[in-house]
């Protein structure tokens, strides 16, 4: 990086026109340092791409604006500049979509005054004219690296290549009524500012209102003080790491009651260390258990719905065997016996433990001449035995409920059907 070089002046010295060049520079150069050194390159203001329609034609203008490029070097837009011909013929354009690009642009001018120049010496010019140029470039572009701080600062942007983004546009060079169409100004660079610390001064000699200095009266302030002693920021603020309000404080230190919930992902968090006020819903992104998909839910829905799935889920389920067997089981000779399982489906998510029990609900004797024939044999219906299928298939339980019912003569059972209800208590 050259040396900063400042012009020494002392009575009696001899200047040439070099001299003076160098005043300029070091003046020049000491401001794009600042620009270049105290902010992120970008759009100050102004420098849309327009779009508009004279009769039949569609027209993509860049607004007048200003910017500041990595460089330091300001671009003025003083007014509107069309895209068209010049462009596709300098930038050589096919039918495809181009980034556009503003460059800071120097040429000479205002040659000297009659009888003042120099016999014999190009370029006797006695101004710089500061202006711009706008180069397309295919899409995606990246004509240039951000410089370094020990880069050589330049003046040339047709050597170093640097530039601010606009915006993308459409390009076909064949039409006649949208040769630019379709502008897209996303991905666009404000510029920004390279600071730790932002201070809003204080009002002097203030009493403490509302409409002044002072401390903030948090709970009766509806907006910014006029005259200003807070800082306002429209329209919006992305913090790439953490957002911290007032004092920090250790999450996984002594404290160690923020362990059980510590979160995993280090950066886009917010820690108040105070109370929060707001005037409207605070939001979640959770899952929609009906749907397994991503939504965004207030918080006491939020709240509602952790209450439902860490509370136990009751499901009820009947299972109805008919006709019961005929046949006797060999495990209990004279009566039909089987195995029957029940499932349910919880409103839990994931059921990760669950408890069942079941009994007969309803039940049909045979004929009443097949009953007296038994000739005395005892009748029976019975619930054996409640197994649960541990562990459940995600929030899908199935129990096993093994039965004992007759007698089963191998031509009748003295009961002829029935029901067993299930009743599953499902844990989260």
């Amino acid at each position: 990086m050259s040396l900063i070089d400042r012009v020494r002046y002392y009575d009696g010295e001899f200047l040439r026109a070099f001299d003076f060049a160098d005043e300029q520079t070091y003046h020049l150069e000491m401001r794009r340092r600042l620009n270049r050194y105290l902010h992120l390159y970008g759009i100050v203001r102004g420098l849309d791409l327009s779009k508009s329609n004279d009769g039949s034609v569609t027209q993509i203008t860049i607004t007048p604006g200003v910017a500041i490029d990595a460089f330091g070097r300001e671009i003025y837009v003083f007014a509107g500049y069309t895209l068209g011909d010049a462009d596709i013929t300098a930038n050589r354009l096919t039918a495809t979509t181009y980034d556009v690009w503003l460059r800071y642009n120097k040429t000479p001018s205002t040659p000297p005054s009659a009888g003042y120049g120099v016999c014999n010496q190009a370029n006797q010019y006695t101004r710089w004219t500061e202006s711009f140029s706008v180069v397309l470039l295919k899409s995606p572009s990246a004509p240039f690296t951000n410089p370094a701080f020990t880069d050589q600062d330049s003046d040339d942007p047709s050597q170093d290549g640097v530039g601010v983004f606009l915006g993308t546009v459409q390009v076909n060079p064949t039409s006649t009524t949208a040769q630019f169409d379709n502008p897209q100004l996303d991905k666009r660079h404000f510029l920004g500012l390279i600071a730790q610390r932002i201070h809003a001064p204080f009002g002097y000699d203030a009493p403490v209102t509302a409409t002044s200095g002072g401390p903030l009266p948090i709970l009766t302030q509806q907006g910014p003080r006029h005259p200003p002693v807070s800082l306002e920021i429209e329209p919006n603020i992305f913090a790439r790491r953490n957002l911290i309000l007032g004092q920090d404080f250790d999450m996984t230190g002594a404290n160690t009651s923020f362990k059980a919930s510590q979160p995993t992902q280090t950066t886009g968090n917010a820690k108040i260390a105070g109370n929060l006020f707001v005037q409207g819903n605070v939001y979640s992104n959770t899952t929609d258990p009906k749907t397994g998909f991503p939504v965004w839910i207030d918080i006491p829905s939020y709240i509602s719905q952790l209450v439902q799935q860490s509370a136990p889920d009751v499901q009820v389920n009947v299972a109805t065997i008919s006709p019961v067997p005929v046949t006797s089981s060999v495990a209990f000779p004279g009566y039909a016996s089987a195995t029957t399982p029940i499932s349910v489906t919880s409103a839990l998510p994931k059921v990760s433990t669950f408890v069942s029990f079941a009994f007969v609900s309803q039940f049909e004797f045979d004929t009443q001449t097949n009953v007296n024939s038994l000739g005395g044999a005892q009748v029976q219906l019975s619930i054996n035995s409640v197994v649960p299928t541990l562990p459940p298939s995600g929030n899908n339980c199935t129990t096993n409920v093994t039965w004992i019912a007759g007698p089963a003569t191998g031509v009748f059972s003295a009961i002829a059907n029935f029901q067993i209800t299930a009743v599953f208590i499902c844990f989260p």
